[in-house]
């Protein structure tokens, strides 16, 4: 039985690397680290595949996309080639240069290729990386050159415009600004999945519990799920939410063989429960300290399996996001 057989809305992870380091970021992506852009060609298979599933509309996140303009560009006509329409594009406003001719030729370039909605990043976890200028000065080019844009979560553009526009802020710099735990009250609001570099947060903000409290043999909602997919630079489904995991989009709508899927065809036959006896079989150990959630744990019984067998677990990708510190 196959685990995919129909995809509603998706995102495509055209880069991994990013000129932040945020917190919240379900994903691990970093600045100084060049993890490759999607080429045409997979760009191309990619968008094959996804409409064969019966999706028709992408966004494109990262990442940050515009860290590659050229590669943007390529993307963008390649979607449009293949009849996928472009919901948004996701930025960080990082690129921001503060030159209105060269950003606004920036910007032209991605609308004539047919990019033409851009969503905004604003929030307490960027400003640790990306000054507050930067956002308002891509809205305002934005607005000039009446390109659709929407800013996410825009709720957060008045605490923002308290702050020093051309200061970064940690943690402990927002909290002498905004107040005691601003960051942590922001992610426990912000509606966000707490996986990768995020569980560090819900290990702050969630009561621990046993190993055993989580165990279940249905998979859950995210990996289930096929709405607000992701697929990335390498050619592979990802699960709402389930980052750290991937289909290749050659599987799709196939059954997933437990000899190149052994995490994710036991996660998605019997649940955590599953994972679970296979994960101890190998000599994974739960800690006495508890999991702050089902994704705690999941993520932990994966993060053993690929260390200590990075060669069995191709299902475990990209392996780098097994090797940071959460």
């Amino acid at each position: 039985m196959s685990v995919i057989n129909k995809l509603h809305s998706g995102g495509i992870v055209a880069c991994y690397a990013c000129q932040a380091a945020c917190a919240h970021c379900m994903y691990g992506s970093a600045p100084g680290v060049d993890y490759g852009y999607i080429n045409e060609e997979t760009a191309a298979y990619l968008c094959e595949r996804v409409s064969r599933f019966g999706c028709r509309a992408m966004h494109i996140g990262g990442g940050e996309p515009f860290t590659d303009l050229n590669g943007l560009v390529a993307l963008i006509k390649t979607m449009r080639k293949h009849r996928i329409d472009i919901d948004y594009i996701e930025t960080n406003a990082a690129w921001v240069t503060g030159d209105e001719q060269r950003d606004m030729e920036t910007l032209n370039a991605v609308v004539q290729a047919g990019g033409d909605c851009v969503m905004v990043s604003a929030d307490l976890f960027h400003i640790e990386f990306i000054p507050f200028r930067k956002v308002q000065t891509l809205i305002h080019l934005l607005e000039k050159a009446r390109i659709p844009y929407f800013v996410w979560q825009a709720r957060y553009l008045s605490t923002l415009s308290k702050l020093d526009p051309d200061a970064l802020y940690d943690e402990k710099r927002l909290d002498e600004e905004l107040g005691r735990g601003a960051r942590l009250d922001a992610a426990a609001e912000y509606g966000m999945g707490f996986n990768g570099r995020a569980l560090n947060l819900a290990r702050r903000l969630k009561t621990k519990k046993s190993a055993g409290d989580f165990l279940s043999g249905k998979p859950c909602d995210n990996l289930s799920g096929t709405n607000h997919f992701h697929a990335d630079l390498y050619g592979r489904y990802i699960p709402p939410g389930c980052t750290g995991m991937g289909i290749d989009l050659s599987d799709l709508g196939e059954p997933l063989s437990a000899s190149a899927y052994p995490a994710m065809s036991r996660l998605y036959g019997g649940g955590l429960r599953a994972l679970y006896d296979y994960a101890t079989g190998e000599g994974f150990e739960p800690v006495d300290t508890g999991y702050a959630s089902k994704c705690d744990l999941c993520f932990a019984m994966r993060k053993y399996l690929y260390i200590n067998d990075e060669k069995n677990h191709p299902d475990l990708t990209p392996g780098w996001f097994y090797r940071q510190g959460y």
